[in-house]
């Protein structure tokens, strides 16, 4: 079987200013890089992440420090497997994240229903919060590279939030059209 290649990107920062490791540390997290080891970060080879990889790479020249941008191509299966494993644990930590989300979405929603708070306040309120949930989940199956487990599970929940919201939105309106007549 042919093996994934992958781009690595290496480097060293100086301790100070902490701002310029945290930003690239940052920037590599949202890019979906995972780390394998000290300072050593992996992504899929294509054409987005290398032009993603250069620019780091030229904020770490540009703040002194060093930086090594190489493709690899794991040797075993072994390998392979751990580097996916890494990739599916860190979307899954995320996707993981966001079912919590979803769960508070779920809890405001009952909480405000059996209080009889359907106010166009709350429901704006909500419905910036599913717009919120939505954009992050978008985010996370961006950087989804290998299939993460709880990607179906992500996708249910916040189609999920939406049929709720829609449901509460009804009753909102249907409320508020009560009290104008």
């Amino acid at each position: 079987m042919e093996h994934q290649e992958w781009l690595t990107i290496n480097y060293t920062l100086p301790k100070e200013p902490s701002r310029v490791r945290v930003n690239v540390w940052r920037k590599l997290k949202k890019s979906g890089a995972v780390i394998l080891g000290q300072s050593v970060w992996f992504l899929p080879t294509n054409e987005e992440n290398e032009v993603n990889l250069q620019k780091i790479s030229h904020e770490i020249i540009q703040n002194n420090g060093t930086c090594y941008i190489m493709r690899m191509i794991p040797q075993d299966e072994g390998t392979s497997a751990r580097i996916i494993t890494a990739f599916n644990q860190a979307r899954d930590e995320e996707y993981g994240e966001l079912l919590e989300q979803c769960e508070e979405l779920f809890r405001e929603l009952e909480k405000e229903s059996l209080l009889g708070k359907f106010t166009f306040a709350e429901l704006e309120e909500n419905e910036d919060e599913l717009q919120k949930l939505t954009r992050w989940y978008q985010k996370i199956t961006e950087r989804d590279f290998c299939g993460a487990s709880l990607q179906p599970s992500a996708d249910e929940n916040l189609e999920l939030c939406r049929v709720r919201l829609e449901s509460f939105s009804a009753e909102a309106y249907q409320r508020s059209d009560e009290e104008t007549h």
